[in-house]
């Protein structure tokens, strides 16, 4: 009798395991059958759950992926949970053979040879479904996070810049915290915010203002210039953009410079409205450690330039 059961277990693991069996019997050979032990798998510890998906533990490959979800919210606990797969998965999948052989105890040989075939083996199909869920779900909580990032700057486009200021025939739109700076200045509009780390300054122009031959181009870059003369290390950045949206042109570009040995990021843009034969020029500096926090606002005043 023993014999016997020794048999199916001998036929009914290679039949359990199919592909790669070698492998496998010389991992479990002379390892007690009730014991758990050690080994290591790199395919595991890389892919456990597809490896999971692939050996028909179905189950197993849904806890492992759900704890390791949970597991990114913690620092390296990820990579350990991994480790722990990688030395014991082989213990646990020889275990899992050995119950699945143990039902078939009382059934014919063909019965038994289909019931293990059909609990065991591998499967290719589960891995391209598995691979398939992974990426949709992973384009989920892309596509999650867009939509709120963009959700978010909407909702700031349309709540937080509820100030209006003109400069001549134009007006832009300001975050609630910012105020029209009231000393003595060069522009035709300037603001600042309430912490009084950034500025934004405009310039307004008819294009009947100037002869032929004047764009709003030379306007700009003479702008530029009239910065370059009176700051130190002046040097030009990049160009952050130039994009027509409907009959409104803007063109943005940056430059580093320090005055009165303070470094500084100029934002200098040049929006122009085409229709109403109008343009502006805006200046706004920041300080380098801000650039991050106030590009989309600043960018956001510039956008939101149109006539009156």
């Amino acid at each position: 009798m023993e014999e016997g059961q020794q048999i199916l277990k001998d036929w009914g693991m290679e039949l359990f395991v199919g592909n790669n069996y070698r492998y496998y019997k010389n991992k479990w050979d002379g390892r007690p059958e009730n014991q758990n032990f050690s080994s290591w798998n790199w395919t595991v510890f890389l892919f456990p759950v597809y490896w999971l998906v692939y050996r028909k533990m179905y189950l197993e490959a849904l806890l492992s992926g759900i704890i390791s979800v949970c597991l990114m919210i913690i620092p390296g606990a990820g990579v350990l949970f991994h480790i722990f797969l990688g030395i014991y998965a082989e213990s646990h999948y020889r275990k899992k053979g050995i119950k699945v052989i143990a039902e078939t105890s009382n059934m014919t040989e063909s019965d038994a040879k289909q019931y293990i075939s059909k609990r065991g083996g591998t499967s290719t199909s589960g891995v391209i479904i598995a691979v398939f869920i992974v990426v949709l779900l992973a384009a989920a909580v892309i596509g999650g996070a867009v939509f709120l990032l963009t959700a978010e700057r909407e909702t700031y486009s349309q709540e937080g810049q509820s100030k209006t200021f003109t400069a001549e025939n134009l007006s832009f739109s300001f975050p609630d915290d910012w105020v029209m700076y009231e000393e003595e200045h060069p522009f035709d509009l300037q603001c600042i915010p309430a912490s009084g780390d950034s500025t934004t300054g405009v310039f307004a122009y008819e294009i009947a203002d100037f002869g032929i031959g004047v764009s709003p181009e030379d306007i700009l870059e003479k702008h530029i210039n009239d910065a370059r003369i009176v700051r130190d290390n002046f040097e030009f950045i990049e160009d952050m953009k130039d994009e027509e949206i409907g009959d409104k042109r803007i063109k943005t570009v940056m430059y580093f410079g320090e005055l009165s040995g303070m470094e500084n990021y100029y934002i200098f843009s040049l929006v122009e409205l085409k229709e109403y034969e109008r343009f502006a020029v805006v200046l706004q500096v920041c300080l380098p450690d801000n650039l991050e926090e106030y590009k989309p606002i600043l960018e956001e005043i510039v956008s939101s330039c149109a006539p009156l």
